[in-house]
């Protein structure tokens, strides 16, 4: 789940000069798994592993493609969902052009948006009422599509969610909770240390990744099985326990 980070320093700053971005704003949740090994058309059969250390977190020449990503995701987006098929295509369309603006590698926003939220833009309200749309953001605010039709939600309104997931505050306002670029820039470009601050809102052991601070323990290894293709889509487990 994603937690709030105590006090950040010239956030946007941050970003901006070591990412290249030029927005800010923000966040995160939890969620429980449950499932299986997967076979990916560019990297071959993967199988579930438990990815505790920071060391041990995949390269991305071990990730599947961010092609392999949507096209085994966006049928499941669209089909267990409320969502219609132009929102889905909005969601993939925003991850990709936020993600090149942040200066960040497109397959770790998706993959962490599929862990938060399965790609729905219509999720259930995570972290007991405080964790809202496509990236769980934790902060009361975040543009929603519940009170549009299904396939009627704004682009606009979509994209807000992504920025919210991929930027962070500036540190001037309550609550922060920083998003994955803030992370990235911070940890020096690691991966998994980012992905657990993004889950956590601190890195409480920078070797042991599933030291989680009351957060989802098998996050990071989580959202790693999914970059190198062994969960793909909406499927959920925890893979490291």
């Amino acid at each position: 789940m994603l937690r709030i980070t105590p006090c950040l320093l010239s956030f946007s700053v941050i970003v901006c000069s070591v990412l290249g971005a030029s927005r800010i704003d923000p966040f995160h949740g939890p969620h429980t798994r449950d499932e299986m090994p997967s076979t990916t058309p560019d990297n071959g059969a993967r199988t579930i592993q438990c990815y505790r250390l920071a060391s041990e977190f995949p390269p991305s020449d071990q990730w599947v493609s961010l092609d392999v990503l949507i096209g085994t995701s966006r049928p499941d987006m669209v089909g267990s969902s409320n969502d219609g098929p132009d929102e889905a295509d909005a969601a993939i369309a925003a991850v990709q052009s936020i993600s090149e603006a942040a200066g960040l590698d497109p397959r770790i926003a998706f993959a962490t948006m599929m862990q938060e939220s399965s790609g729905k833009v219509r999720p259930i309200v995570g972290d007991y009422g405080k964790s809202y749309g496509l990236f769980q953001a934790q902060v009361p605010g975040v543009p929603l599509c519940d009170d549009y039709a299904k396939n009627e939600c704004p682009e606009d309104v979509i994209t807000s969610q992504v920025e919210f997931g991929i930027f962070g505050h500036d540190g001037t306002g309550s609550p922060v909770a920083p998003g994955i670029a803030y992370w990235m820039a911070t940890q020096g470009g690691d991966v998994g240390r980012s992905l657990r601050g993004y889950n956590t809102g601190s890195v409480p052991d920078p070797n042991d990744l599933t030291q989680a601070g009351g957060a989802t323990t098998s996050y990071v290894s989580d959202v790693a099985n999914r970059l190198t293709g062994a969960l793909l889509g909406i499927k959920h487990q925890a893979t490291c326990t």
